[in-house]
């Protein structure tokens, strides 16, 4: 029996918990969209568990309206990702290429749930659909959505690891679109 070259873990179906989220961005005023939760006064973004058989893109649009009310779309954006482009011509090797107009996850945070659990979340950029007018948010009660400039918002979040990802995101809008609307 041959062992695995590299340290591995592995996860049953009942043992993970598979999430999508996504930062949203107003371009035209560059400001962030977050949750201001309001029983513990913690400002946070979107997410929430995938449903069998929905995409993590629709997952993250669907937990975005439900928590802030606003619709989105996934944005196009110029980064730098490991997967292979779309259409493969030739065999590529396993390293980060920069694409551009892509709508890959930014993001992936791993959150461990005790010893045998893991919660996987993939993390989107998208922009507030601004031709729907938003609705009322199904967690109301829950959350206030607020929208916060760029430099307001990384003071806002409460946690360190949403800062570090909300601080890659407006970089790499900003290498995308520059400094104005889209």
């Amino acid at each position: 029996m041959a062992e695995p070259r590299f340290p591995f873990e592995q996860y049953m179906s009942e043992a993970f918990i598979e999430s999508a989220g996504a930062i949203l961005f107003r371009l035209a005023s560059r400001e962030i969209c977050v949750l201001h939760v309001l029983d513990s006064d913690e400002y946070v973004l979107a997410k929430g568990r995938r449903n069998c058989g929905e995409s993590r893109q629709a997952a993250a649009l669907r937990e975005l309206t439900e928590e802030t009310g606003f619709s989105g779309r996934i944005l196009p954006l110029n980064m730098h990702t490991r997967s292979p482009p779309a259409v493969e011509v030739e065999k590529l090797d396993d390293r980060a290429r920069f694409y551009e107009g892509i709508t890959e996850p930014l993001t992936l945070q791993i959150r461990r749930r005790g010893d045998s659990e893991v919660k996987l979340i993939w993390w989107y950029v998208a922009a507030v659909d601004e031709t729907v007018s938003p609705v009322k948010s199904a967690e109301k009660e829950r959350y206030a959505a607020e929208f916060f400039s760029y430099s307001d918002v990384l003071e806002k979040l409460t946690f360190r690891t949403d800062r570090e990802m909300v601080k890659k995101a407006i970089e790499v809008v900003e290498n995308t679109y520059g400094h104005g609307p889209s």
